[in-house]
């Protein structure tokens, strides 16, 4: 905690909070105090969380009592236990309240709360002593601090030692007591902080700390804290009205960035303030209002917050365009002066009529009354750049009033004569063509030629000028604002927003980016950027990147950004400071013209895998094994669709695509091919297994299966047939047909990624080369009836076979054609059942002699019967009579 060095008061604060009431708190630590002279000691501050803490006094008072040099004590202290080494802490002299005459060598002293730290309890001299002062190995003594407030209306604090520094063999030091019933002590806080405070004066010792613990019922953490406060204020008060100040919290030490969250600051001096000490805002800045009724000068401070400060935070405060310092914390009241309050104004925008009224404070009534009217008073006016102050300021231009510009010397000031009417009232009008932070002084000073010599009436304001606005452009400007606007860029691809500020031209301003002057000045950081959807109708807003920005000081108030939205469509694009956030105030933001057309980078493609597969083809007969036949028309059993997914430059999915007159691909732009063969098979000669394959043109749908997505449908009357010719009598053989969708293109260029997009339908089933046969038959011609079979076959690879699979094909003798000099053939049709049907029946006409019957079927039951190379329909004989074989054939085989 220190050095061995003299007139230390340090401090380190736990960052938790510790609940006050109905709490059990114990503390544990090693102590080593050695090397020095052995001088002073250590606290253990308790105080309460909505103060910042702050050392007391060093020396005996242990950076936690006060001292008669002007030192305060602990900032919000309730409870301070010192291991005083060198004996002061229990005395009373110094200042302390309470407490023994002389100083107790090696003790343990507790002093109570603010503003008094009176003396409450302490040991006589402990022996061993607490420090070790001639040594730099000390060994460790353990101390166990004990505050229990479990109980409505106790404080119960006791402290113990253990020499062995194990934790162990605790020796009882300063019985429990209730602290509670000690004069003066209030109750105990809402929330605790606790703070260890290191004290040298004009003796030293190195005072060190080692296994620190903590234990409680209740422990929170402290959450976000303001870093420090800063006070801003023009120096010169009046004691006849208040004076408003501007307080700020910041979010770091250079304060670039404010604590923008709900805040409730506790001010000094405690009285005079109106609504109270405590001030209450949020955007990190807001002010106060103080009245004080006697000249001279007040200290400003911000002793405590909620959330907290940073422990040990230091109040900054500017006068003016001064330094922050914490010297500049004081604000000087004058009984007479010229007062005048200057609103807020917008950059270049006249502000209309001001009061400029010389006042002084009445003896009697406090009240402010005129110091002089009815006359005509030379007043010397200047201006003070506050924010940004003596430098960053990229052009410095002046504060004007009354229509002419005014010094920014207060050395060589601008003189203007005002006419103070009744009530001592004079009127200027103030126009300040930037943004920032200024400060109008006044000044008026007596002569002997007005028979005041001597008379110095000071006045002065502050305000802030914030832009008209921001001038948002864009580069992709489209003043149609629906889909006929011209490609501008990619979803999600990088252009440049130029964003403008500018100040007030006129009353009737409609565009602030034709004529208005800029705003060198304005600066702000972390400005929302957003997007809001022109066209398509209710589409999505879209998300732009970065979503913020920082507008930094240029001569030319431009920020250039690159920015991308992740959506198609026409936008409007819109950078809006939040409420507050310009020196306490709402700057106005802007928004670009309707901008566009945004497209797809690309699209994603997807063929929809299916249960069994991308697609699935219909066999041809699946009464009982699924089977197709050469020649046969398949059909889809299940359509191949494709997920078509239009997306950004980063692969997101772009929702307005879909919006009626934004999506710009159809079926045209959707090309493809068909298999020309098998994929896998051949025919019997090598060649090619062919198909013929007949395409509709499918159908898009918008927002299908997603919105956002696009399903792409093959025609569900397409057909693919295996072609029928003698070289395709090969075994039976599972479908393999390679579809491919070659390229997506819309009428912008947006193109599918990764085409051509392949894939192979399922089929569930086998193909197989199949024909109808009928068998020779011959009889008496006398009889009645002569019955010729007929059935369904396949070749299996090296003959003929029924095909039992086949209960699907069906067959009439409507068909069936050929000689019939001998024969009647009865009319009969059906469907074949396991590969069977019939027989034919022929009716004998009771001649004799030999008729053919020739069957016309599908290209599907055609085989090449005779060898020539051709498909022929099947075809049989009958015989009638007694059969002597026919004169012209030599040999017969069935084949």
């Amino acid at each position: 905690m220190t050095e061995a060095r003299g007139n230390q008061a340090t401090a380190a604060t736990l960052q938790r909070e510790i609940p006050g009431a109905e709490n059990l708190v114990i503390l544990e630590f090693n102590y080593y105090a050695y090397g020095g002279s052995g001088a002073d000691g250590l606290a253990i501050a308790l105080s309460d969380s909505v103060v910042t803490p702050q050392p007391g006094s060093y020396g005996g008072s242990l950076g936690y009592a006060q001292r008669n040099n002007g030192d305060p004590g602990f900032a919000g202290g309730w409870l301070g236990i010192g291991l005083d080494e060198y004996g002061n802490f229990s005395n009373s002299n110094e200042g302390r309240q309470g407490g023994r005459n002389g100083r107790t060598l090696d003790s343990v002293a507790i002093r109570g709360a603010a503003p008094d730290y009176r003396f409450m309890r302490a040991t006589d001299r402990l022996t061993p002593g607490i420090d070790t002062p001639n040594t730099n190995n000390p060994d460790a003594q353990r101390y166990r601090i004990i505050i229990d407030s479990r109980e409505s209306g106790e404080a119960i604090v006791s402290v113990e030692r253990d020499l062995t520094g194990t934790g162990n063999n605790y020796d009882m030091l300063i019985p429990p007591f209730n602290a509670l019933n000690e004069p003066g002590q209030p109750a105990v806080p809402e929330n605790f902080l606790l703070s260890l405070t290191g004290s040298t004066g004009g003796a030293t010792n190195i005072h060190e700390l080692d296994q620190f613990q903590l234990c409680a019922l209740k422990l929170n953490p402290v959450g976000e804290q303001v870093d420090h406060f800063e006070i801003r204020h023009d120096g010169v008060a009046l004691t006849c009205q208040p004076e408003t100040v501007t307080v700020r919290a910041c979010a770091n030490a250079s304060c670039d960035q404010l604590f923008t969250d709900p805040v409730e600051a506790t001010l000094e001096p405690l009285d005079g303030w109106q609504s109270g000490n405590v001030v209450s805002f949020s955007g990190g800045a807001g002010e106060a209002t103080l009245a004080n009724r006697v000249a001279g000068v007040v200290e400003l401070d911000v002793i405590g917050s909620r959330p907290s400060t940073r422990p040990q935070a230091v109040t900054l405060c500017q006068i003016g365009a001064g330094n922050l310092s914490a010297a500049n914390c004081e604000i000087e009241f004058f009984d007479s002066g010229l007062a005048f309050d200057i609103p807020n104004l917008t950059s270049h925008r006249p502000s209309g009529p001001i009061e400029v009224q010389a006042v002084r404070r009445d003896d009697v009534t406090q009240a402010c009354v005129p110091a002089f009217e009815n006359v005509e008073k030379p007043v010397r006016f200047w201006s003070t750049y506050v924010d940004p102050g003596p430098s960053g300021r990229p052009v410095s231009r002046a504060l004007s009033v009354d229509g002419g510009d005014i010094s920014g010397d207060g050395s060589n000031p601008t003189i203007l004569d005002l006419d103070f009417g009744a009530d001592g009232i004079a009127e200027i009008d103030v126009q300040y063509p930037d943004a920032g932070n200024m400060q109008l002084n006044a000044e008026y000073r007596g002569s002997a030629a007005t028979d005041d010599a001597g008379l110095v009436m000071p006045g002065a304001d502050q305000f802030v000028s914030v832009p008209a606005g921001f001038c948002v452009r864009t580069g992709g400007e489209c003043s149609d604002g629906d889909a006929s606007c011209p490609l501008f860029v990619k979803a999600e691809e990088d252009f440049n927003l130029s964003i403008t500020a500018v100040g007030w031209e006129e009353e009737s301003d409609v565009s602030l980016c034709e004529g208005n002057p800029v705003t060198p000045n304005f600066r702000l950081s972390d400005i929302p950027l957003s997007s809001e959807v022109v066209a398509p109708s209710g589409g999505d807003d879209g998300i732009v990147t970065p979503l913020i920005y920082s507008h930094t000081r240029s001569a030319d108030a431009t920020e250039t950004v690159s920015v991308n939205v992740s959506e198609v469509g026409v936008f409007r694009f819109k950078a809006d400071p939040g409420t507050g956030t310009y020196l306490g105030l709402t700057a106005p933001g802007g928004s670009s013209g309707p901008t566009g057309r945004f497209y797809p980078d690309r699209f994603e493609v997807t063929v929809d895998p299916g249960e069994l597969g991308p697609g699935e083809l219909e066999a041809g007969c699946t009464v009982a094994t699924s089977f197709s036949y050469i020649g046969l028309d398949m059909v889809w059993e299940l359509v191949p669709s494709l997920t078509i997914e239009p997306v950004s430059v980063e692969g997101n999915r772009t929702l307005n695509y879909t919006e009626p007159g934004f999506q710009r691909l159809s079926t045209a732009g959707i090309s493809r091919t068909a298999p020309a063969a098998d994929s896998t098979v051949l025919n019997r000669d090598g060649s090619p297994l062919a198909v013929t394959v007949v395409s509709g043109g499918g159908t898009l749908r918008g927002d299908e299966p997603d919105p956002g997505l696009l399903q792409f449908d093959y025609a569900s009357d397409d057909t693919v047939t295996y072609n029928k010719v003698p070289e395709a009598r090969v075994p039976l053989f599972d479908p393999a047909l390679e579809y491919s969708v070659t390229d997506i293109v819309d009428s912008d260029g947006v193109a599918g990624a990764g085409a051509p997009y392949l894939f192979t339908p399922a089929a569930n089933f086998d193909v197989r080369y199949g024909r109808l046969s009928m068998e020779n038959v011959s009889g008496p011609e006398n009889i009645d009836e002569l019955p010729m079979p007929f059935q369904v076959e396949y070749w299996n690879g090296s003959r003929f076979v029924v095909n039992t699979a086949d209960s699907c094909t069906g067959w009439t003798t409507d068909n069936i054609g050929g000689t019939a000099a001998h024969h009647t053939l009865a009319s009969d049709s059906g469907t074949f059942n396991a590969g069977e049907a019939g027989p034919l029946r022929l009716a004998p006409a009771g001649s004799q002699g030999t008729d053919t019957l020739t069957w016309a079927v599908a290209d599907w039951l055609k085989d090449d019967f005779n060898g020539d190379g051709s498909l022929e329909d099947p075809s049989a004989l009958a015989t009638f009579g007694v059969y002597r074989g026919h004169d012209r054939v030599i040999y017969w085989q069935e084949k």
